[in-house]
């Protein structure tokens, strides 16, 4: 605060134990500090009360605009300072109906797990199961048509085999 060294305090000491007598310094010193305490308390109250003159004007000012003032639109205004363009929005719009096709999703799996359990406690084979699936069974074959015989007609049976 004050650039006082201590060759000047010791000259302000010898200049008050003059002054004041050796008698009667102890309660001059008492005195000055007493005063410089009141003068260090003063400026505090002072300080304190003029931070809180600001901090309520600037409540006041925050209150008024938030209550609709110009540019009472503060979601916007941020919105607008972090994502101009609206990329982000469209990111997080896609994560979120993302999100809800794999819960989708993982409810229709819970859902056939818990048939497939209901099914196997109920003594019923399971359609995917490899060991109860049976194949369709095959369709009759046809005879072959002999190339003799293009026309499709049955060959004939009555013809001896010596006949030519």
């Amino acid at each position: 605060m004050f650039d006082i060294g201590w060759q000047e305090l010791f000259l302000v000491a010898i200049i008050a134990l003059i002054v004041v007598g050796p008698k009667d310094l102890p309660r001059a010193l008492k005195a000055v500090t007493g005063a410089i305490r009141k003068v260090k308390g003063m400026a505090r109250d002072f300080q304190s009360g003029l931070d809180d003159i600001v901090r309520e004007s600037e409540l006041d000012e925050m209150r008024k605009q938030i209550e609709g003032g110009p540019g009472a639109d503060f979601r916007k205004e941020i919105e607008n300072s972090i994502d101009p363009d609206g990329k982000v929005a469209k990111d997080l719009s896609e994560m979120r109906d993302f999100e809800g096709d794999l819960t989708k999703a993982a409810q229709g799996y819970g859902d056939d797990v818990k048939k497939t359990e209901e099914d196997a406690r109920a003594g019923l084979p399971d359609e995917n199961d490899a060991m109860t699936f049976t194949p369709p069974e095959p369709e009759p074959e046809k005879e072959a048509v002999s190339a003799d015989n293009a026309s499709g007609d049955k060959p004939d049976d009555t013809k001896k085999s010596g006949e030519g």
